[in-house]
């Protein structure tokens, strides 16, 4: 069990577990290794755990610690007997096959046992180096993003407050803009505070804007100018709205409606436009009673033809009418001509279709003469392209299973090379100041003797079959002489005293072996409840019962010392 307890400790420093160097055994290990072993196996199975590997003074979360690690091995499919017990009162045996167990459910390919760390201030540093690196994927979001804002996150509000700047117009003077440039303060000097410069310069741009606007009048001038450009004949009563509207708002130098009536007169060149345009309305209406005719006369065509067309349709009909009438009427004629010679016209008629006959029977002999030969050779070329078929066939068939073999055997190959380079990188992982060759020495002597015990249990099983099987013949050897000789006693005991008493003796005989067979039977049956009963106090006594039990009524001790205190506190409180 040295061996493997060495093989265990190793595994537990490499995935971390902070073991000492003078442990060489699982008897060395204290309840705080134990849980901090068995939360770390756990862990690299199901990182998911998330278990403090810290043990708490408190014993009821000791216990409560105790009872999860029992029930994470559980769900793993151990299948022995685990508790709490078995990790807060440690026995040899049981801790043993519990982290053989979990060691064995370690993930194939895992290079965590290869790059976790063995101190704490390695440890130490891959924590914070994960811990940043899941801070830094997280994505940057404002405060006000998130859903947990820290207690420090304040909002600062600075109000909308200008200040007057000084700096040259385009109106301004040559003279001032130089000044202003050389000598003038900056937008950052005028400011007393940096937060009010750029509301400032917002203020001072818009009201730069501003000032190139257009005024009343000249938006009121726009629009009327807008309006007589865009129309030729402007209505007196849009002129007088607009009029009206600047009359309303005071504008001086406005005119009213009736100055400007009169201030415009009808010339010769609107006279003309005028009859330009009676001219053009009668030419319009000319056009469209012209198109209304075309239209009309259109309709009248397309009906036309309609009509053509039906009647073209009809002759063609007519026509084909009077064609198979023409053909009915040459069937009649030449029926009327036969029925004047029935009789003659019948006999040519049966003399002809026996001709006929004849020569058909005539043509089908000669055909089966040429026929058979090319069914024969017909028959043979079709045996022959069968046979090359299914010869072409199977090697097409072969030809698929070595390119399905081939396919195969590159996929494996393929496989076998990934294999390989895996194994390649996971060999250069591996430290390389470890000596493998001791452990693969032990392991092998180990089986070596697992092979020799082997051997020997064969052995020893073979001799008790033959022992057995011994015992067994003799048993129906005595059955068989004791059923003959009770036999021929029994028909002599009949007309003999002499046989009575031997009859007796052999009844005596029997019963006392039989008692002693069953008795040897039982010595054997209690001897091996001897050795079992001495391999169960073996066992017992390896898990150090004694030291246990001084440990359990220890944390029974401290349990109720909490219990009190904590009763003492309820009390406090309450009165």
């Amino acid at each position: 069990m040295e061996e493997v307890d060495k093989i265990i400790i190793h595994s537990l420093r490499q995935i971390g577990c902070d073991v000492e160097e003078n442990i060489s055994s699982l008897s060395s290990f204290n309840t705080e290794l134990v849980v901090q072993a068995t939360i770390r196996c756990l862990e690299i199975i199901k990182p998911e755990l998330g278990i403090n590997p810290v043990l708490p003074e408190n014993m009821a979360a000791r216990f409560r610690i105790g009872m999860l690690l029992a029930q994470a091995v559980m769900d793993l499919g151990y299948k022995g007997d685990v508790g709490y017990q078995t990790f807060l009162y440690k026995s040899e045996a049981d801790l043993r096959r519990v982290l053989i167990f979990l060691i064995e459910k370690f993930p194939k390919e895992n290079d965590k046992t290869i790059i976790e760390p063995i101190t704490k201030s390695e440890q130490i540093d891959k924590l914070i180096s994960t811990s940043v690196s899941s801070k830094l994927s997280v994505p940057w979001l404002p405060y006000y993003c998130h859903k947990k804002r820290s207690k420090f996150d304040v909002r600062a509000s600075n109000p909308f407050s200008t200040v007057t700047l000084n700096f040259p117009k385009s109106e301004d003077s040559e003279e001032y803009k130089d000044y202003a440039i050389h000598y003038e303060k900056t937008f950052l000097e005028q400011v007393p505070y940096s937060k009010n410069l750029l509301p400032s310069i917002i203020a001072a741009n818009s009201r730069e804007e501003l000032k190139n606007c257009m005024t009343t009048e000249e938006k009121i001038e726009w629009l009327n100018q807008q309006k007589y450009g865009t129309k030729s004949d402007t209505s007196d009563c849009d002129i007088y709205s607009i009029d009206r509207l600047i009359s309303q708002m005071g504008i001086p130098g406005s005119k009213s409606n009736g100055d400007l009536a009169t201030s415009e007169s009808i010339s010769p060149e609107e006279e003309k436009e005028d009859e330009n345009i009676i001219r053009e309305k009668k030419l319009k209406l000319e056009s469209d009673k012209l198109k209304s005719t075309i239209e009309e006369l259109q309709t009248e065509i397309t009906n036309i033809a309609f009509e053509m067309n039906k009647i073209t349709a009809m002759e063609e009909a007519e026509a084909r009418n009077l064609m198979n009438q023409e053909q009915e009427s040459k069937y009649k004629l030449k029926a009327f001509e036969l029925l004047e010679n029935g009789r003659e016209n019948v006999n040519k008629l049966e003399t002809a279709i026996e001709a006929q006959i004849n020569k058909l029977i005539n043509l089908a002999n000669k055909w089966e003469k040429h026929r058979l030969p090319l069914i024969e050779k017909y028959r043979k070329e079709k045996e022959k392209y069968s046979s090359e078929a299914s010869a072409s066939q199977k090697k097409l068939d072969e030809l698929r299973a070595l390119r399905v073999k081939e396919r195969e055997l590159i996929e494996e190959c393929k496989n076998k090379e990934q294999q390989y380079s895996q194994l390649l990188s996971d060999v250069e992982k591996l430290p390389k100041e470890i000596n493998r060759a001791p452990y693969a020495q032990r392991i092998l002597e180990i089986i070596n003797n697992i092979k020799k015990q082997k051997d020997e249990i064969d052995k020893v099983l073979a001799d008790t079959r033959e022992v057995q099987k011994e015992i067994n013949t003799l048993t129906g050897k005595l059955e068989r002489s004791f059923a003959i000789v009770d036999d021929m006693i029994f028909r002599d005991a009949r007309s003999n005293d002499i046989s009575k008493r031997a009859y007796k003796l052999l009844a005596t005989l029997h019963g006392d072996c039989n008692e002693i067979v069953s008795l040897v039977q039982e010595t054997g049956a209690t001897i091996r409840e001897i050795r079992d009963l001495e391999e169960q106090i073996e066992s017992e006594s390896s898990k150090n019962i004694g030291p246990n039990l001084e440990r359990i009524t220890a944390d029974l001790k401290q349990m109720r010392q909490e219990t009190a205190a904590l009763t003492a506190q309820l009390h406090n409180k309450i009165s």
